[in-house]
């Protein structure tokens, strides 16, 4: 009799919480995770005197799909206010760098030097500016980072619940930006816990009428295009009073009717400072 008690109390128990979990997902608006995150983030007196950071590391770039490429290089990333310089240099001639560099206005990527064109990742921010000049890319890592500027930027939220990603629940939230989206998903998600922002994705897809809608009969023909970015953060540490991710990963997949791409860079930045000004000029590629 015992044991029957002490089942369907531990059953009561598990019922129970699964429902005050339900009840407070239910209870949470957009406006809540982000006041989270930033509470995760930092208190408002050490987000408010940072107004720089540079974040310094190793990257390794790997080939999933279309390659065989495994290769490691160095990155820097630079940020003051809404300027951002994403830079990875590798030891290889065909495949030398990465170079992104937004002033605040206009964003530029580099062209490498072997073929003089942009690598997939170069086309796709360059197709893609909003995702840097809305203060979206790398995340918490950067002075623009979005949810700093929210009443700003002022974009359209909506809290989705939680959703399993990878085995893991996390908070997902819709971000749409108040203008330019061009038709882009994008979905932030943060963990359950510490509220710390850990995952975004961005679709983009183009269809194929879209790619040839003066051409009906070549358009049937053609396959849409489907682009998928995703950031991931990981390894938080707290720097100057900023509780900041060491551990940085982006994941490329791209499926045209050209073939398809799978390829990921993974940092890991052993240093992150916000006492060095950065000159205006390390925000121009020249």
């Amino acid at each position: 009799m015992k044991k029957h008690c002490l089942s369907f109390a531990v059953m009561l128990g598990c019922w129970l919480g699964c429902g005050i979990v339900a009840a407070q997902e239910q209870k949470l608006k957009s406006e809540d995770v982000i006041a989270r995150h930033l509470a995760a983030l930092g208190s408002a007196e050490a987000r408010a005197a940072a107004k720089h950071r540079l974040a310094m590391g190793q990257v390794t770039m790997v080939n999933r799909v279309g390659g065989s490429v495994n290769i490691q290089g160095e990155v820097n990333l630079i940020t003051a206010g809404p300027k951002l310089r994403f830079a990875m240099r590798f030891p290889s001639n065909d495949y030398a760098y990465e170079d992104l560099a937004y002033d605040g206005d206009q964003l530029k990527t580099a062209l490498l030097p072997q073929t003089g064109k942009r690598s997939n990742l170069a086309q796709f921010f360059n197709s893609q500016p909003l995702l840097v000049k809305e203060g979206l890319l790398g995340g918490a890592l950067t002075m623009g980072w979005s949810f700093l500027h929210i009443e700003q930027l002022q974009p359209k939220l909506n809290y989705r619940g939680l959703k399993k990603i990878n085995g893991r629940q996390l908070h997902e939230l819709s971000y749409t930006a108040r203008k330019g989206n061009d038709g882009m998903r994008i979905e932030m998600h943060f963990d359950p816990e510490t509220f710390r922002h850990v995952r975004t994705n961005y679709h983009y897809e183009i269809g194929s009428r879209l790619q040839s809608s003066r051409n009906p009969d070549e358009s049937a023909s053609r396959q849409d295009s489907l682009f998928d970015l995703t950031e991931s953060f990981d390894d938080f540490r707290l720097v100057e009073g900023l509780t900041l991710p060491h551990k940085y990963k982006l994941q490329l997949s791209v499926q045209t009717q050209n073939g398809s791409l799978l390829r990921d860079w993974s940092f890991e930045f052993d240093r992150i400072s916000q006492q060095e000004i950065p000159d205006d000029q390390l925000f121009i590629i020249k």
